[in-house]
């Protein structure tokens, strides 16, 4: 089963988790912003994860983040879906939520 950090207030999150509901892809999934121990989780896991690099560097968030099952990390949800092609709508930088923001 898939792992994902994401929020409700997250435009990619909320496309990503259409998806994965459409396609009935199991996923385990930890809203950042309506948990705290999954906020924690998440900050522990940005701090010391070098795909998050660039996403602490422009200021972004980093949501949504997909475990596959083998333990890696990916922002890539769309490779988990029947369309691995598909474009996120929001086009605001990795992850969707810019610094301005």
């Amino acid at each position: 089963m898939l792992k994902v950090f994401g929020s409700k207030m997250c435009p990619d999150c909320i496309e990503m988790q259409k998806a994965f509901d459409e396609e009935k892809i199991a996923y385990e999934y930890h809203d950042i912003t309506a948990n705290l121990q999954d906020l924690k989780a998440f900050l522990r896991l940005r701090d010391s994860t070098p795909i998050f690099e660039e996403a602490r560097k422009n200021g972004m968030i980093g949501i949504p983040v997909v475990q596959a099952p083998d333990g890696s990390w990916t922002f890539e949800w769309q490779k988990f879906t029947s369309d691995p092609t598909k474009k996120s709508s929001c086009t605001d930088g990795v992850c969707g939520i810019s610094k301005s923001n």
